[in-house]
């Protein structure tokens, strides 16, 4: 028997999304690349990758995972799948016998990412 697999956001990630989709919706342009069409494509794709694969993400290291990152989002299974012009999304997987719920954290640049994570430019 196959698990129901469903995508929810967190509130604060859900706002950026929408707000994305309504730049998108008024033709705004983006000053640097990716555009936010593109950007939100990547979202939708992604998205719809995780329904197929709650797992299709890669699982972010929790030596990575530093105790306030781990506390800012409530877990240390955090995994990333990566976006158009090296975004990244954060998304967890919960789930019972029944269903799996993939739960979409944030989204964010690559700097932004490399802060939270503490990786570094070589």
């Amino acid at each position: 028997m196959d698990k129901e697999v469903s995508v929810q956001f967190d509130e604060e990630a859900y706002k950026e999304y929408e707000e994305l989709q309504q730049l998108v919706a008024e033709r705004r342009k983006s000053s640097k690349k990716p555009t936010y069409s593109q950007l939100l494509s990547s979202i939708n794709i992604v998205l719809r990758n995780i329904k197929v694969d709650p797992y299709y993400g890669d699982l972010i290291p929790r030596r990575c995972i530093s105790k306030s990152t781990a506390a800012r989002y409530g877990t240390d299974r955090i995994f990333r799948a990566e976006l158009v012009g090296y975004w990244r999304l954060l998304y967890t997987v919960v789930g019972d016998e029944v269903r799996i719920i993939a739960f979409i954290l944030e989204f964010m640049d690559h700097n932004n990412y490399n802060k939270i994570f503490g990786y570094r430019k070589k």
